[in-house]
This record gives C-alpha cells, structure tokens and sequence, in this order.
C-alpha cells in the first residue's frame, strides 16, 4: 500500500466536511474522486497532502502513520496541485526554483527541464524572466505543473487542476501528467474533478463523494 486514509473526520462549526473517510491508493494507480461542489473532494486533498488538520483518523505512508519527523519527507514525496496556482513574488524562474531552495526536494533544479516542460505545456520560454503575478491562470497553473512535478514526487495530490483552464490547455496538461506517471511504474495520482468524462479519461478507478463521505455507485 503506497497511501491509505484512514476514518478522517473534519468539521468546522456545524459544517461536516469529512465523516469518517477511508481510501487506498496503490503504486501505479491513478485514483479519481468526483462529486458536486461542496461534496468533500478537497477537503479530503488537503487532508491527505497534510495541508489541513483533521479532527480524528490518520494518514499512513507505506504503513507509517505520518507524524512528526516523517511530515517533511512525505511532502517531499506527494506532490499537491491545486485548482489555482499560487506564486511568490518574483519571476517565473524564481517560482520554479523555489521547492529546491526551502529543502522539499533533494533533487537538483534542472533549469533546462522546467523550460522544456513549460513548453510542452504551451508555454514560452520568455516567461522565465516575467513576474510571475502578472502571468495569466493557465501560465501560471503550467508553472506550478512543473515546479511539483521538478521536485520529484511519487505521488501528485490533484485538486481540479484543469478546472479553469480551455479544452486545448487541459488536453496538454492531461498529456504531460500521463508522460509523467507512465515514465515511472510506481507513480500515482488521486486526481479530483467534477466532471465524469475527464475522470474517465485519466483515471482507473473512480470514487464519488457526497456530503463529506464516499458513497457507493
């Protein structure tokens, strides 16, 4: 077992956002969650990538319950892309660098491979020197793709990573993460989307959540 969840529970004030969830995520496997707006989908994410705390229940990583010491090695193997990037300020390139220089890899940045991964996602190699708040959302969600996927995880955490993006940008971001996870027999993802056909395409297994639980179809 590569990632289990195990009966989380979160709710803040009277709103239940997880009741007593439990998934497993295999190596190799590419899991997806569906479910409406307000369904839980994101909160399990960030649950499972450690960005927010749970009332109950844990995370385990190949069967280690993940605490304390082992926090920072798990985020450097789980990599969390959310639906809108957020960047520092500061170019492109300092955006890129910028997992390598507060330790959440121990690989070296490769300038030459973010340039030409921006580019199969679209993108220009001018906008390495741009500021990077005045790029657009599909430039910079295409930079926060390549600075996760730079840093070398295993496991990409995907929350609606194409949601706000047109059909031919989420068809090259769709492409790019299948080279990424087909490169690697072990890498895996659980990828979240509101919409079935994409879920069809990128995933195979597909679980439904409704109001904060995972439901059987």
């Amino acid at each position: 077992m590569l990632i289990q969840a195990q009966n989380l529970t979160r709710s803040v004030g009277d709103r239940i956002l997880l009741d007593r969830v439990s998934l497993d995520l295999h190596p190799g496997q590419r899991l997806g969650l569906v479910g409406a707006s307000g369904s839980g989908k994101s909160s399990l994410l960030r649950a499972i990538a450690l960005l927010d705390s749970v009332d109950s229940g844990c995370v385990r990583y190949h069967g280690n319950a993940i605490t304390g010491k082992g926090v920072p090695a798990y985020r450097r193997d789980v990599g969390y892309i959310a639906q809108r990037a957020s960047m520092i300020d500061g170019t492109t390139l300092d955006n890129l660098r910028l997992p390598f220089q507060f330790g959440s890899s121990v690989l070296p940045f490769d300038q030459n491979e973010a340039t030409r991964w921006l580019i199969e996602l679209g993108q220009s190699e001018s906008i390495l020197d741009q500021d990077a708040r005045t790029l657009s959302g599909g430039q910079q969600q295409a930079v926060a793709i390549v600075r996760t996927v730079l840093a070398g995880p295993q496991v990409l955490l995907l929350d609606e990573p194409t949601a706000s993006l047109d059909a031919g940008s989420t068809d090259l971001v769709e492409q790019f993460l299948f080279r990424w996870i087909e490169s690697d027999s072990s890498r895996s993802w659980i990828w979240t989307s509101h919409d079935s056909e994409q879920m069809s395409r990128v995933c195979d297994q597909v679980l439904r959540m409704k109001s904060g639980g995972l439901i059987d179809e």
